[in-house]
């Protein structure tokens, strides 16, 4: 089936879609690469790729991966075979950037079918997402729902006319939802760009919702494609190249920012910061990079992955850039103007912090023995911030 890949209102390229493999198998004319993903930028450029096997799998990563929590319980309820079919079921739209695909002679316009500005049913695909009983409504596959990433059940849903979206739990533990939380006001109190999460429980289950921060004319730039727009010399760091990268496109604050970043993810022993984590928002209209995307997704944390008894709360290691077991006692190491941070603005924060795990705690089923092992650690690691700062 001949297709158009759009970014919005603009025709990006003109593909074969297979039905059949739901998949990309043809590239036949690039009509305005500027405004094509930059991965599939990067890979015109290279010539060890091949730009239909790269927009193939672009394509595939906007979709449920693999690796979602209870992916065949979800596709069930779906009453679908495979999570690639999902793609093909509303235009393969996301709510995190302007992208889309219609049939060649189709006159369908991106403003009648965009989720940012036309609603959406999403109860029933909020139950099978999270396996929830709020209602007996079928879902609706003519949802954003079909183009979210990562590990975590979630869902989007529309609340006061916000598109907010709805993430479950993954560890045992089930601290995400609360961690989540806890960075928001860690970053409130700090005066850090961030993406709020609030606590809520659906159907007896602890979940975190934060409304969407891409608004109808952006779109996420992930740091990955970001890092790899440049070629990088041997002399710099990863963390540098990535910042040089970003000035050249005039983010304002990019350095300060990114070591914001970082300094969360020092606190909380975040260990999920991979490249697709953060990044850049792009205005789809005028291509500038408008800013960074302001800190999010922190909810592998707090040692959330680990048993009580093996919580390590004094060293441990998480992904900086290409280096995915970097020491966290390390990243500080990386700030230039650590004086900057006012750690005093953190105080009490652990009085909140047991507040909360024990507000939740029927619904998380957190011990005793954690929740003091959790408040405990996080006043040691804002303890270890503060002694960096004055030895500096």
């Amino acid at each position: 089936m001949k297709c158009l890949l759009m970014n919005k209102n603009t025709k990006v390229a003109s593909i074969e879609y297979n039905v059949a493999l739901d998949g990309i198998e043809d590239v036949y004319e690039i009509f305005n690469i500027d405004f094509a993903p930059l991965s599939i930028k990067n890979a015109t450029g290279d010539k060890s790729k091949n730009v239909t096997k790269e927009l193939n799998s672009w394509f595939k990563g906007r979709g449920i991966p693999s690796w979602r929590k209870d992916l065949y319980n979800l596709l069930k309820r779906l009453n679908v075979t495979t999570k690639e079919e999902l793609l093909n079921k509303s235009f393969a739209l996301s709510l995190s950037d302007q992208y889309w695909i219609k049939e060649n002679n189709s006159n369908i316009e991106w403003k009648d079918i965009n989720f940012f500005d036309n609603d959406f049913k999403y109860i029933g695909y909020l139950d099978a997402s999270l396996n929830l009983s709020l209602s007996k409504e079928n879902p609706d596959l003519h949802s954003p729902n079909n183009t979210t990433d990562g590990m975590l059940q979630k869902a989007w849903i529309i609340e006061n006319k916000d598109r907010v979206l709805v993430k479950g739990t993954y560890e045992n533990s089930k601290q995400e939802p609360i961690n989540e939380w806890l960075v928001s006001n860690i970053c409130h109190r700090l005066g850090f760009e961030y993406c709020n999460y609030d606590i809520d429980v659906l159907d007896g289950k602890i979940v975190s919702k934060c409304s969407n921060f891409i608004k109808s004319d952006e779109e996420i730039i992930s740091a990955y494609d970001i890092f790899y727009s440049e070629k990088k010399s041997n002399n710099v760091s990863d963390f540098e190249h990535y910042i040089n990268v970003l000035e050249e496109h005039e983010i304002k604050n990019a350095r300060e920012n990114l070591e914001n970043m970082f300094i969360i993810d020092f606190l909380v022993m975040n260990i999920d910061r991979h490249m697709k984590n953060f990044g850049v928002i792009r205005n789809v209209d005028t291509l500038k990079w408008e800013k960074m995307t302001p800190i999010f997704d922190t909810g592998e944390a707090m040692q959330c992955d680990k048993i009580t008894s093996n919580m390590n709360f004094i060293d441990g290691t998480g992904k900086f850039f290409l280096n995915t077991n970097k020491k966290f006692s390390s990243y500080l190491d990386n700030i230039k103007n650590i004086n900057r941070i006012d750690v005093n603005k953190l105080d009490g924060i652990d009085v909140e912090y047991r507040k909360i795990l024990k507000k939740y705690q029927i619904y998380s089923e957190i011990s005793e023995e954690r929740i003091e092992k959790l408040v405990n650690g996080l006043k040691y690691r804002i303890k270890l911030l503060k002694k960096y700062i004055l030895n500096d």
